[in-house]
């Protein structure tokens, strides 16, 4: 026995995963966990006669790791630290989540037949990329930026079908030029699990370094541009209007950064003169 898994890919990526890993967990107690790996697009694969629960993900993640996998209970995605970036106020962050898309299933019967039945399945996307722009003035002053937000959710739980916010920051993308400080950031869609235990704060956290090699540190609170739509809740998989790949947070008009005057050290340790005659 068995059962033959179709996905539909349409609307959800134009690029579609190198494979996909489909686990089914019994919801008798007496059953096992059944785990195999199928092209994107599906495939057959042998199952026991029974009711199941079960997750459909992609698995060619670059940071994106899956933990928790022995029950649909605690089967978790989430990212590690951040390391290789030569510097220690990146080291408490985590990594922003790379492209995951996951279906889940919550009653799947399995009978006896000479012929596998077909589940039709449509995963979501549930990675979200958030631009942001601030004003800044004083940018000559800036070297470089490390940015990072926190309160959002760098955990999915793929059982419940939510984002999960430990409170770990997540590393940005960052850059300067035009009169702002730029930059990017993905994380699990809204963190609703915690959502409905506290109104959590988000905010973007920036370390200015100046070209002195001084640092100058900012907080922008953006809870408001980036709270989600009605109850919160994330789309589902029935939605006609699924939440887009990328939201720009929108600030308020007069939110800006004013980066601190410095003086610039001389460079030199050079043997020419600074004065030339005529």
């Amino acid at each position: 026995t068995g059962i033959n898994i179709r996905l539909d890919w349409e609307g959800v990526t134009g690029r579609l995963p190198e494979g996909i890993r489909v686990i089914f967990y019994p919801k008798d107690a007496q059953g096992r966990k059944i785990d195999t790996y199928l092209p994107a697009k599906g495939g057959e694969m042998k199952v026991p006669p029974g009711h199941y629960l079960a997750v459909i993900y992609n698995y060619d993640t670059e940071v994106v790791q899956v933990k928790g996998e022995d029950s649909y209970e605690t089967i978790m995605a989430c990212t590690g630290n951040c390391t290789g970036l030569g510097n220690s106020e990146t080291e408490n962050m985590v990594w922003g989540p790379d492209n995951f898309y996951v279906a889940t299933l919550d009653d799947v019967e399995i009978g006896k037949g000479e012929e596998l039945p077909t589940l039709e399945v449509r995963p979501k996307s549930v990675v979200t990329t958030y631009l942001f722009s601030i004003k800044t003035e004083g940018l000559k002053n800036v070297s470089s930026i490390i940015g990072s937000v926190s309160g959002m959710a760098e955990c999915y739980h793929l059982g419940k079908d939510a984002g999960v916010c430990r409170f770990a920051p997540i590393y940005c993308e960052t850059g300067k030029g035009n009169g702002v400080i730029k930059g990017s950031f993905t994380c699990f869609g809204h963190p609703k699990l915690t959502q409905a235990r506290a109104d959590i704060a988000r905010f973007l956290e920036l370390i200015i370094v100046r070209v002195d090699g001084s640092k100058q540190e900012t907080k922008v609170e953006i809870t408001e541009a980036v709270k989600p739509p009605d109850d919160g809740d994330e789309p589902g998989e029935g939605d006609h209007n699924p939440q887009p790949p990328e939201i720009e947070i929108k600030l308020p008009e007069d939110e800006k950064i004013v980066v601190d005057d410095v003086e610039v050290p001389p460079s030199g340790g050079g043997g020419i003169g600074g004065n030339v005659d005529n």
